[in-house]
């Protein structure tokens, strides 16, 4: 509240109003207003440090959500990486083991398409909407590069079951176990015939041991012929295996010398029947032969590579023996 100053007039011996002049005057309402101007302003500071503006409140919760979406997006790029580099490595080893090509860089660095994530984000009226949509299509192409990498694990595993079921259908294992086994012929091809006395070819492997020892399928497949037959091989076993391989178990036993029958499907390994000296034979023996596109070829490559060290020296100790074939 302004208080009005006087002064003692002497020529008129009264108190009389202080008039000040115009320069005060305006001095003093410079002052005034600048003093209320720096009210003015520290008030609004004030209030705007403690209560944001609309505008200062809708890009904070942007960035809040920018910040979100790009941690979001970093994690899972990063699981991306990590997942993406362990399955190519295993596909590597498993190309390796199947004998298969790499994949080649072309195809593993897969490029991508349209994204409906990227369209949206691209609308948005982000500050760094630039930086988020860069992120998305980085991850895009991870996962297009995953999407390549889950078909290569699909193919490899068919590859792998044809394999297996390739490998399951080619002989390879001997027909009789080497605990029952005594002698080996494994004279391939010309030999004198111990029944006609005169050379003959002899297309096969000779397992000798005891009657009605257990006779086992050497490969996967179907059986084609269990009974007994005329031409000299007395009752025997004929089994399809498919890709053009067969086996054949000649001079089985006489009483009950099949454990299967015809159209039998059997595994490696599997029972089938017992040997014996049916047919045109000099003794108890198994007569083997693996055939490929319907002809005899050598049984030596079919059964070695699956022995066991002691099992490959006792089947190189009776080979050295050279015993005569049986038929």
């Amino acid at each position: 509240m302004n208080q009005t100053k006087y002064y003692y007039n002497e020529d008129t011996c009264r108190y009389e109003v202080v008039v000040p002049s115009k320069r005060k005057r305006f001095f003093r309402a410079f002052f005034y207003l600048i003093g209320a101007s720096v009210v003015a302003s520290a008030s609004l500071l004030a209030v705007f440090n403690y209560y944001p503006t609309p505008k200062e409140i809708s890009l904070d919760a942007e960035r809040h959500l920018l910040d979100q979406k790009w941690a979001y997006l970093d994690i899972q790029e990063k699981n991306i990486k990590n997942a993406l580099s362990a399955m190519q490595v295993d596909d590597e080893d498993l190309r390796e083991i199947l004998e298969l090509d790499s994949l080649s860089n072309d195809v593993r660095e897969a490029g991508i398409g349209g994204s409906e994530i990227i369209d949206d984000e691209s609308s948005e009226n982000l500050i760094f909407r630039d930086q988020v949509v860069d992120q998305y299509k980085k991850i895009a192409k991870l996962k297009a590069q995953l999407s390549v990498q889950n078909l290569s694990f699909d193919t490899l595993s068919k590859y792998a079951e044809a394999r297996d079921w390739t490998w399951s259908h080619i002989p390879a294992i001997q027909p009789v176990s080497h605990k029952d086994l005594d002698h080996l012929s494994t004279v391939y091809g010309m030999r004198m015939n111990p029944v006609l006395h005169r050379m003959m070819p002899h297309k096969g492997f000779d397992f000798m041991a005891d009657k009605g020892t257990p006779i086992y399928a050497t490969a996967d497949g179907k059986v084609i012929l269990a009974r007994m037959t005329f031409g000299g091989f007395g009752n025997q076993i004929l089994i399809d295996h498919g890709n053009g391989y067969e086996t054949r178990y000649a001079h089985l036993q006489r009483a009950n010398p099949f454990a299967v029958k015809e159209g039998d499907v059997v595994k490696r390994g599997q029972l089938i029947g017992y040997m014996g000296s049916t047919g045109r034979s000099a003794g108890t023996h198994l007569h083997y032969e693996v055939l490929k596109n319907g002809k005899q070829v050598n049984p030596i490559g079919y059964f070695q590579m699956e022995l066991n060290p002691e099992a490959y020296d006792k089947m190189l100790e009776l080979a050295k023996k050279n015993v005569s074939p049986m038929d």
